[in-house]
């Protein structure tokens, strides 16, 4: 049988980070967000555009996505790239 996929919100994911990063900084709040998106082998990519992916992938993700501001990110690493955005809190003034 399959297993069921977890859902957890954004919001909570950035709690628990916050709380690892918090933990690892010795109790230290260090401003920044979330980042989410694909991890792919760079030999798989080709001759594709990681920019505008990852900017197309934001501009989609951000119409459904209140409260938070995303921006497009591409990271290159080990022979990965990481397409996608970093999800940001919008604060109330």
């Amino acid at each position: 049988m399959a297993a069921k996929a977890k859902v957890i919100k954004i919001n909570d994911l950035a709690k628990v980070i916050d709380s690892a990063v918090a933990a690892s900084a010795g109790n230290t709040k260090i401003p920044g967000g979330i980042i989410m998106g694909r991890s792919i082998a760079v030999k798989s990519v080709g001759a594709v555009d990681a920019n505008a992916l990852a900017r197309n992938i934001t501009k989609q993700v951000q119409a459904s996505v209140s409260g938070y501001k995303l921006t497009p990110k591409v990271i290159i690493d080990g022979g990965f790239i990481t397409i996608g955005f970093i999800a940001r809190e919008i604060l109330a003034p």
